[in-house]
């Protein structure tokens, strides 16, 4: 070293390193000038960071090691990055319902894909109020005895669905929500909308509705509702009729679809293409959560008049997943 700057050394690759090459520290603790200058190997030097030193061990978090996933061959594309998937990430999997694991150039696992289980079916029956949702103060009436139904557009958005907060019909001929798992009595469609279909590839939702009520002048046609969801590339469609009645057009139906659309990592509203029926049906709408493969509502019919109507109905679902 003597005679030569550090700058005018020759050089040392990486890939030629061993363990017993030496490097110089300068013993700040040392007292005697001549002695200030100290050798270590790689190896010493590695044992000190490991073990002696505040370097190690490094918290596993995105302010100190990069999470994503590297090295990836996407497509046929090489040396992709993604995110580490949610189907992974902070999530507990059977082993046996494991059907492929995705490692990255770290050897880390990034994502996995499921064998789906046995099909499951679930039915539900019971009543709900066409339009309102909430929380009911009064448990004997659909609905609060004064609340804002008139047709503008963001009162409109609230129907053409019920939801976790739907309610059943109390009054003329209402049923309580019914489950063919077991689960009775319910007051709210909640059980219904908390399921989750992480496991399935596709779910299937037929549904059938109609008027409940006690009036016998009031006579729509019954609605049917199917929709297609693949949970295992994210696409949903659906096809409808959604009933509408009044004394002067009497009974009308409305063919609805649902175009074949993409399921985000989120929640989303999915409207169905409905024509004609713009001052007589609230947009009948579906709701998924993408992010946790939930279904959030369903399409029902909501009529308006001069306002929108509450109006009961009775409900019965099919969901079938595979």
């Amino acid at each position: 070293m003597a005679g030569k700057k550090i700058s005018e050394l020759n050089p040392l690759e990486s890939n030629q390193i061993v363990n017993d090459d030496l490097i110089t520290l300068v013993d700040s603790s040392e007292t005697v000038i001549t002695d200030i200058n100290k050798k270590v190997t790689i190896n010493q030097f590695n044992d000190f960071l490991k073990n002696r030193s505040s370097v190690f061990p490094i918290s596993f978090q995105p302010a100190f090691i990069e999470t994503k996933a590297y090295g990836l061959i996407i497509d046929g594309n090489q040396n992709q990055t993604r995110n580490i998937s949610s189907s992974v990430s902070n999530k507990t999997v059977n082993i046996a319902d494991i059907s492929t694991l995705s490692f990255d150039q770290y050897g880390r696992v990034w994502n996995l894909e499921t064998e789906a289980t046995a099909k499951n079916i679930l039915l539900a029956s019971g009543t709900a109020a066409s339009f309102y949702k909430g929380h009911m103060g009064e448990t004997n009436i659909p609905g609060p005895s004064t609340f804002e139904n008139a047709p503008t557009p963001i009162n409109q958005n609230s129907g053409g669905f019920i939801s976790r907060d739907s309610y059943y019909w109390p009054s003329d001929y209402g049923t309580l929500i019914n489950y063919s798992d077991g689960t009775t009595g319910d007051r709210f469609w909640s059980h219904l909308f908390s399921q989750t279909y992480e496991t399935y590839d596709t779910t299937t939702v037929k549904m059938n509705f109609s008027y409940s009520g006690s009036d016998t002048n009031y006579q729509p046609q019954p609605g049917t509702v199917t929709i297609e969801i693949d949970w295992k590339n994210s696409t949903v469609s659906g096809t409808g009729s959604f009933p509408y009645y009044n004394s002067t057009d009497g009974a009308i139906n409305f063919p609805v679809i649902w175009t074949q659309s993409s399921i985000p990592n989120s929640s989303i509203i999915y409207e169905g293409l409905i024509q004609g029926a713009a001052s007589k049906l609230c947009v009948p709408k579906l709701t998924i959560d993408g992010l946790n493969k939930k279904i959030t509502g369903l399409p029902i019919s909501t009529l308006i008049d001069t306002n929108i109507l509450n109006l009961p109905m009775a409900v019965n679902i099919s969901i079938t997943s595979s």
